[in-house]
């Protein structure tokens, strides 16, 4: 199947532009490397890319098409990454004592966790399945 130069033009302005406005995704992983230095910053960095490559094949195989088609399931993907980000948020606040007297700092953050967390921050992003709904209504 050919593909169409004006929607690939499209898709990649808009992917270019999700990806340099800051969200989630951003503050996760400036949070991580803050908290556990390069090393958990770059692996969280990491679990991003992976969840981008992810989003870029689900909707070349069409679930963003299902998703245009059932607005439901979307919701669905939006409300479980809102919860995520709000559980985020919340364990955030709740060990940001830890911070302050040096145990959490000390501890850090691991490699597994980092890499885990920014996977699932930006595949349950509302701003990235959007986008491949959007594309795929423009089919």
């Amino acid at each position: 199947m050919p593909v169409d130069a004006d929607l690939l033009t499209l898709f990649l302005l808009t992917s270019i532009v999700a990806m340099v406005i800051p969200g989630p995704d951003m503050l996760f992983v400036l949070g991580c490397g803050m908290r556990g230095g390069a090393r958990a910053g770059l692996l969280a960095t990491a679990g991003v890319a992976t969840s981008e490559a992810i989003h870029v094949a689900v909707a070349a195989v069409g679930l963003a098409a299902l998703f245009a088609a059932a607005p439901t399931a979307f919701t669905v993907v939006r409300v479980a990454g809102a919860a995520f980000l709000v559980y985020l948020g919340v364990q955030a606040i709740r060990h940001r004592r830890e911070g302050l007297d040096g145990a959490s700092a000390a501890r850090g953050v691991s490699g597994r966790r980092a890499y885990l967390n920014g996977m699932l921050t930006n595949l349950l992003n509302p701003k990235m399945v959007g986008l491949g709904v959007r594309l795929a209504a423009e089919r």
